[in-house]
């Protein structure tokens, strides 16, 4: 299942890879900037753009109901509730920049780094683990995941949650090097859609609060902060309510354990719950060993069924997650560990052509009703996460190698590193 990523042909592989990235993120954000006249103006991040445009043409707030009314007929979209500015203020360290050239440069440039973000963040941590994937196993998921009906929309939508995926990715590749300070700077980049790594977030704030020399993640993160609280101040003085009065007239969403089970509010606090527990339990381990990971990858999955999220966007994480998990069983001694890596990448995969078979055959015999989406949303948003937080869970309950860890002092003592 593997292949020394030091190979000279490994090396020609990922050349290619890079070649064809590149030929497609180029071929497709002109696309969609450019050659569909449609899709102008009605993504996500045109309307910040617009706002951001006029917070420095007149001062006005980025809150200001004038704008989503004033979108209504240059986006030629009727729904205004959707046209609001609905992200925190200091998303101006993005949205400024790019307000100040052509909509269909900036939308290129967004798309093009919200793919590549995607990419680079997948391989470089498939990269960092050792024993690592093939550039032929990264091929097949990058290819898997880009195509998936959730990376679709997310690129066709110009979305933010890539700069989640990013921020996680430095994260981890940060905390293994021991750069805290680094690491809680680039958890900074959890802040601008922070619903989508809440748990994340809290996992790493416990696993580097018990430690003394891993309190500079808190320092960088606490920097950060500031930075991003200092900018929002900068350019919209006192635009917390506001932001909390926008975010009131969201759509109500449900969560995927809002839809499964009743009643969900017990369920998701008792996996709220287990989370903080696991974290605590296990807050002394070395961010190399492969439960370090396994957790990482858990509190994602549990994040995803607990908070209510419109859509599948953010599923654009499980490529990550799936990597960290597959490593988990590679590195296990146990002689059932490779059967479970290679049988959790074959059905993760294959989740991943259901979901986009499903979405095209279902257009294809019932028309575009909406029930494409239903049905792709069980298989992405429900059946892929629960997949992968069982794989996790298994690894944290020491199978198959039936090490069960009792205690995090235990664990720190007792395990070795996997790399």
């Amino acid at each position: 299942m593997l292949k020394d990523s030091t190979d000279p042909q490994e090396k020609q592989k990922y050349i290619v890879l890079i070649v064809i990235g590149l030929l497609y993120s180029v071929g497709i954000a002109y696309t969609f900037a450019v050659l569909l006249p449609t899709q102008r103006y009605t993504d996500d991040l045109y309307p910040r753009l617009y706002a951001s445009q006029q917070l420095l043409a007149e001062g006005r707030s980025l809150y200001a109901d004038a704008n989503a009314a004033e979108l209504v007929p240059i986006a030629g979209w009727p729904k205004v509730d959707q046209l609001r500015f609905y992200y925190p203020a200091y998303v101006l360290l993005f949205t400024l920049p790019l307000s100040l050239i052509p909509y269909e440069a900036a939308r290129m440039v967004w798309t093009m780094a919200g793919l590549w973000s995607i990419w680079l963040g997948t391989v470089w941590v498939a990269r960092a683990l050792k024993p690592a994937l093939s550039v032929n196993q990264l091929t097949l998921l990058l290819v898997l995941l880009t195509t998936s009906v959730p990376a679709l929309q997310h690129t066709l939508n110009a979305q933010f949650n890539w700069l989640d995926l990013l921020g996680l990715t430095l994260i981890i590749l940060a905390v293994r090097r021991e750069k805290y300070f680094l690491a809680g700077l680039a958890a900074g980049l959890l802040l601008f859609k922070p619903q989508t790594t809440l748990l994340p977030l809290a996992f790493l704030l416990i696993w580097t609060a018990f430690e003394r020399r891993r309190w500079f993640f808190w320092i960088g993160l606490t920097a950060a902060s500031l930075f991003l609280l200092g900018l929002a101040e900068l350019f919209e003085p006192g635009w917390l309510v506001p932001f909390l009065q926008q975010l009131s007239r969201y759509e109500p969403i449900e969560s995927v354990v809002d839809s499964l089970w009743n009643p969900y509010q017990l369920v998701s606090g008792l996996l709220v719950l287990a989370t903080l527990w696991f974290s605590f339990k296990f807050r002394r381990l070395s961010a190399h060993h492969y439960l370090f990971n396994s957790l990482l990858a858990l509190t994602i999955c549990l994040n995803y069924v607990v908070v209510p999220f419109y859509g599948m966007l953010h599923i654009v994480l499980l490529g990550l997650v799936l990597v960290l998990l597959v490593n988990g069983f590679l590195v296990q001694a146990a002689p059932t560990a490779s059967a479970a890596a290679t049988w959790l990448w074959w059905t993760a995969n294959a989740l991943f052509v259901i979901g986009l078979l499903a979405f095209g055959l279902t257009i294809a015999l019932a028309g575009a009703t909406g029930l494409q989406i239903t049905i792709a949303e069980m298989i992405y948003k429900t059946l892929l996460p629960l997949l992968l937080a069982l794989a996790a869970l298994l690894q944290i309950f020491g199978w198959p190698s039936g090490n069960v860890v009792h205690s995090s002092a235990a664990a720190a003592g007792r395990l070795q590193a996997s790399e």
